[in-house]
């Protein structure tokens, strides 16, 4: 199964078919609305979560520089914000391997329905070489089949956490034997990472780039 990943040329914050804005439950500010720290948290995203959803391939600002998904968000706080970018960028710079991080993320957006993060993690899982298969049953909340050993492991904790809230002694010796415990707090942390924007994506009820915006398929 191929999945599309739309982008957003041409996508604007009017929809006229009633389907969710753009930043779902908040309005997206526009560049020139910005107060100062609103400012220096939407340079730093630029530098840092932007590029990186441009190298993955998946959108997270429109053409005219409004930020969309849990970015969007972010700006509404920057007190909150600003920590929570540095938590992000340590644990991104933490040594979990790209097809891990992705797995994990789309574990955790799978059971939240998370409709932004499964949109742009399945770009960012596609990149890391994740198997197209696996993709499309981690997107459904299925056992993923063909992922490598430590992205199988770090898939069945992630599961533990968000699904039964707890990690069974063999689990947890087989986690430790693949990621060693400080690889593991790290993975821990991405965990709770994307439980924190999965709750923001489904409070402010943010959805995916669609086909009406886009002209592409939905992911």
């Amino acid at each position: 199964m191929t999945v599309g990943i739309p982008s957003v040329k041409g996508m604007n914050d009017q929809p006229t078919d009633g389907a969710s804005e753009p930043g779902g439950r908040l309005p997206l500010l526009a560049l020139d609305a910005l107060d100062e720290a609103q400012r220096a948290v939407h340079a730093r995203l630029q530098a840092t979560r932007l590029r990186g959803a441009e190298g993955a391939g998946y959108a997270a600002a429109l053409p005219d520089g409004r930020l969309i998904g849990p970015f969007n968000v972010m700006l509404r706080n920057t007190r909150i914000a600003r920590p929570l970018l540095e938590w992000t960028e340590a644990i991104t710079g933490s040594g979990i391997p790209a097809d891990v991080r992705e797995v994990v993320i789309l574990t955790v957006a799978a059971h939240w329905r998370a409709e932004y993060a499964l949109y742009a993690h399945t770009a960012g899982a596609a990149r890391a070489g994740v198997p197209e298969a696996a993709i499309a049953g981690l997107r459904r909340g299925d056992t993923p089949r063909g992922l490598r050993a430590e992205a199988d492991v770090a898939h069945r904790v992630a599961t533990a956490l968000v699904r039964d809230h707890q990690v069974p002694d063999a689990l947890y010796a087989e986690v430790i034997a693949s990621f060693g415990t400080d690889r593991l707090v790290a993975l821990v942390n991405l965990v709770g990472q994307y439980l924190n924007t999965c709750a923001l994506l489904a409070c402010f009820q943010v959805p995916a780039p669609t086909r009406h915006r886009t002209g592409a398929p939905a992911a």
